[in-house]
């Protein structure tokens, strides 16, 4: 390691200038990544929905309807040349109206109530639409400009949201967090220039991760809206490593050359060891099913490698090219001394285990939350937010399904038909059957008036239901049509809408729920086995961060509110890889210290000298997060924020307020535990 700080620190003009080559390049890359907004194409292909929607794509034009558009103040007449309006706008794929359930050469009056009200009322009428979701705002601004009055909602509307909020809010979460960064690293550093080395390096390190993710195809909105922040945030505190080991060395009398390359050895172990948990953190998620955790977890990975390598190359560079205004621009820690703190803490650490008692009704609590797997919350006070209050106010809550069973046994469908009309939440059913009539074959009509109901192998029904996008009723809905379906045509049906992918994505990821968070403990403890050589510490330090993770899900529980599960997933794996470096660096110490000092020195000791060092990283992560919380109108992301945000605050308390004791009350069972280890057995 020595002979590459050496060359670094020799080659540093050269460095900077192929770091610039690279940052421009792959700088360049990012706007040309594919953002993929659809949350239903990362379930599983084994999920029964996903195989619906290939078949559908396969054989009709006309997927499922994704959009409630309501026109006010229309008649009959008017409503339906409204159709063919709203059928011409650029983007909008099909439309489905009342006369597609019902005969209108016939009298409303002896229609079916419940249908005709679902699309028809005294003040207006309301139109299921299918849009192109690649085109969401686009279509969502015509639909909007079809009247004044005009509501839209539905899938169509979470996905414009989506799009048009992700870019914008990314630039605002930037604008907020880099002023707080420079800010709060003027604070722990010793140079006016040491806040903008470092963002320089780590804002380097981001660019060329998003940049990178050109390779991957395609990334998740919630990735791109994500990934860049908590890279900044989970890796500022390598960064602080170097500077205070290169600080150290300054101090030492060694000349700008030496103390870089002497920082670069004496950090990198610490670093990469830090890096290496965080790393296989993310990682777990790869071995979601549900494709958003792999999607996630590689560019979280990925973006920690970059900024190890920036780190540990690109920062010791700038430093020794810019030695002189580095050396001119030093002023004074603003932090205090903690040493009073870590006197506090070596007295009271073992009475601050009451908290364990907590950790098994933290562990129950966060396994009982009202979960959330769809973006279901738009803007308080928004458009949106209103047009779907309206429209489920004025025609309840109506979600499309659409069922295909194989084509030809009229007998068959007739009596599915028949049976799903009796079922408690089904209101409106178009078929062929219902359109055309199961006596007069398809054959003697024009293909285009049949295309949308017929393929070469299947029926295709098209079901309108009062349910809500999730939750039990919208699920034993969608079970109770699987039951009715299955019964007439065993494994022999295909069928999906909103509310039944919401149900395969919440199967999926409950089941990826026991592998991610078992393979991350697993890998983290592994890793902290080798780099301490030791048994129980490892134990000891997951046990911390754990119980913080789980006092940080089980708060939504006891203050009432839901949870979105993709959150509490992806929260569980980056909370432990992003955190768990705070008590690897406190137990460092404090077996350090160990060898000449008893328990409560030794952690008033470790308490002083790493608490300075780790405000920085957590309240930054804290910030990272709460930013992301209050800026992003993204339901989804908002709550991950939240969630992030007070997980670095607990796993911070927790590092100080329940580990020391840990370490103080197992001290024996530790030192008999690992390799080579000798604690100081009384008081010199």
């Amino acid at each position: 390691m020595e002979k590459v700080a050496g060359l670094i620190i020799g080659r540093a003009k050269l460095v900077l200038a192929l770091f610039a080559l690279l940052t421009v390049v792959f700088g360049l890359l990012i706007p040309l990544v594919p953002i993929n907004y659809n949350l239903a194409d990362y379930v599983p292909d084994r999920a029964p929905s996903t195989r619906a929607i290939a078949v559908i794509e396969e054989e009709f034009d006309d997927p499922v309807p994704n959009a409630r558009v309501f026109i006010p103040d229309v008649n009959l007449a008017e409503a339906t040349a409204m159709k063919d309006q709203i059928a011409s706008l650029e983007g909008i794929e099909s439309v489905m109206w009342l006369d597609d359930y019902v005969d209108l050469r016939e009298p409303l009056q002896i229609q079916d109530t419940e249908t005709v009200e679902g699309f028809l009322t005294d003040n207006g009428a309301l139109y299921q639409v299918t849009a192109d979701l690649g085109q969401a705002p686009e279509a969502l601004t015509a639909l909007q400009a079809l009247s004044p009055d005009a509501a839209v909602e539905g899938q169509l509307v979470d996905m414009s949201l989506a799009q048009t909020g992700t870019s914008s809010e990314i630039t605002t979460i930037m604008a907020i967090m880099l002023p707080m960064l420079v800010v709060v690293l003027l604070l722990a550093t010793r140079s006016w220039l040491d806040p903008v080395f470092l963002l320089t390096s780590l804002g380097v390190a981001v660019a060329l991760n998003m940049g990178t993710n050109i390779f991957l195809g395609e990334i998740s909105f919630i990735t791109q809206s994500v990934a860049g922040v908590l890279q900044l945030a989970v890796s500022l505190d390598y960064g602080l490593f170097l500077l205070h080991s290169r600080e150290r060395h300054s101090r030492g009398g060694e000349d700008t050359a030496t103390s870089l390359r002497a920082a670069v050895v004496e950090s990198a172990t610490a670093i990469v060891s830090a890096s290496a948990t965080t790393i296989l953190g993310f990682l777990a998620l790869v071995f979601m099913s549900f494709r958003l955790g792999p999607d996630l977890g590689i560019v979280l990975a990925k973006g920690v490698l970059f900024s190890l390598l920036c780190v540990l190359v690109l920062t010791p560079a700038l430093y020794a090219v810019f030695a002189r205004a580095v050396a001119a621009t030093q002023h004074r820690s603003f932090l205090p001394s903690f040493a009073g703190l870590g006197r506090l803490l070596g007295r009271v650490a073992p009475f601050l285990l009451v908290i364990a008692a907590l950790v098994p009704v933290a562990y129950v609590a966060q396994g009982m939350n009202d979960f959330r797997y769809t973006m279901t919350a738009y803007p308080d006070g928004s458009r949106e937010e209103a047009d779907r209050a309206f429209i489920e106010e004025e025609f309840g809550r109506r979600l499309p399904m659409v069922l295909l069973v194989p084509r030809g046994d009229w007998a068959r469908e007739h009596a599915l038909e028949q049976e799903l009309a009796e079922v408690d939440g089904v209101v409106a059913l178009a078929s062929y059957q219902s359109q055309v009539g199961r006596y007069l074959p398809a054959e003697v009509l024009p293909a285009d008036q049949v295309s949308a109901l017929l393929s070469e192998n299947h029926s295709r029904m098209v079901l309108t239901v009062d349910s809500p996008k999730e939750g039990d009723a919208a699920f034993g809905l969608v079970q109770r049509i699987r039951e009715i379906a299955q019964s007439h045509y065993p494994d022999r049906y295909h069928l999906t809408g909103e509310s039944v992918v919401t149900l395969d994505m919440r199967d999926t990821i409950r089941e990826d729920n026991v592998v991610v968070n078992g393979l991350a403990i697993a890998s983290v403890g592994l890793v902290l086995a080798l780099a301490f050589r030791a048994l129980v510490l490892p134990v000891l330090l997951v046990l911390t961060i754990e119980a913080s993770i789980w006092f940080n899900l089980a708060l939504p529980y006891v203050t009432g509110n839901h949870l979105a599960f993709i959150g509490y997933l992806i929260v569980s794996s980056v909370q432990l890889g992003a955190t768990v470096d705070y008590a690897i660096l406190v137990t460092q110490h404090y077996l350090r210290h160990r060898v000449d000092q008893t328990p409560r020195e030794a952690v008033s000791l470790a308490v002083k000298e790493t608490f300075g060092v780790l405000v920085v990283p957590a309240a930054v992560l804290a910030a990272a997060g709460f930013i992301l919380a209050s800026v992003s109108s993204l339901d989804v992301v908002s709550q991950l924020g939240t969630a992030l945000g007070r997980g670095a605050v607990l796993s911070f308390a927790m590092v100080y307020l329940f580990l020391p004791g840990l370490l103080m009350v197992f001290d024996r069972v530790i030192e008999a535990t690992t390799w080579k280890t000798r604690f100081l057995r009384s008081t010199p």
